[in-house]
């Protein structure tokens, strides 16, 4: 069995965000903030040898910011000496920095699904995702990163990644409570997600997360709207120390 949607050509510019924040909080500089998007995702399935692999690739644009070239094994958390697939975190020629996610469906769905409703920091999975009833199962990765796994093959079928970046924990320290700030997105009649920027009080809950929803049926497109609710509860140091972090050259640590 094998699917595969492409989508090169509409770049999701959901770190937009960044750029409405300024508009929001009538900024002025908000220099590489702006060039900050998701694009190119691709969603597929192939059979290795019987096992039925899900993978995920985007293209994910953070400014002047650089993913570190690394490839990380997704673990069995109760086995560790068992690995269910990899993510990767790569950054391209171009400038653009590529994640990837390759992982066993039947293996990863058969865990215990207590960390697959939730964010690095404690809060709930973004409700434009359209879980439903679909059971996610979460997988720590490096230490407080996650790979997302759930859905049904002969229905809808979720994958995503919540990267935690050390540097936003400064960016965000402002900030007394945890936020999701996402948008949705739909690529394809069949594709849909969504993603964002997620932050906590406590170190290593801060970071950026892609979520992908393929659907057997398609999926009305929604508007996307100018600025997530959650967005208002950014303060003016908080999108400054985002924005001055944008424009900064440097690979990123993942936590």
């Amino acid at each position: 069995m094998s699917f595969i949607v492409k989508n090169n050509n509409a770049p999701f510019s959901l770190f937009n965000i960044a750029g409405a924040f300024c508009v929001a909080l009538s900024l002025s500089a908000c220099g590489a903030s702006q060039k900050v998007s998701v694009k190119n995702l691709d969603l597929s399935t192939s059979d290795v040898g019987g096992v039925t692999y899900l993978n995920m690739s985007a293209i994910v644009n953070l400014g002047n910011l650089q993913f570190p070239n690394i490839e990380v094994p997704i673990l069995n958390p109760t086995r560790l000496s068992e690995s269910f697939g990899q993510m990767s975190l790569q950054h391209l020629p171009d400038g653009n920095n590529q994640l990837t996610v390759a992982v066993n469906y039947q293996e990863a769905t058969k865990l215990n699904p207590s960390l697959g409703g939730t964010l690095p920091n404690g809060r709930e999975l973004p409700t434009s995702l359209g879980v439903g009833n679909a059971v996610l199962v979460g997988i720590p990765v490096i230490n407080q990163s996650r790979v997302y796994v759930g859905g049904e093959l002969n229905k809808d079928i979720f994958v995503g990644a919540a990267i935690a970046i050390p540097a936003f924990d400064s960016a965000f320290r402002s900030i007394p409570f945890p936020l999701n700030i996402f948008l949705p997105y739909t690529f394809s009649p069949q594709i849909s997600g969504a993603g964002g920027l997620f932050s906590s009080t406590q170190a290593g809950g801060n970071g950026i997360a892609v979520f992908v929803k393929r659907s057997l049926l398609p999926t009305p497109a929604q508007p996307q709207p100018a600025l997530p609710t959650e967005a208002a509860h950014v303060n003016n140091a908080a999108l400054q120390r985002l924005n001055t972090l944008f424009n900064k050259k440097a690979t990123l640590r993942v936590k």
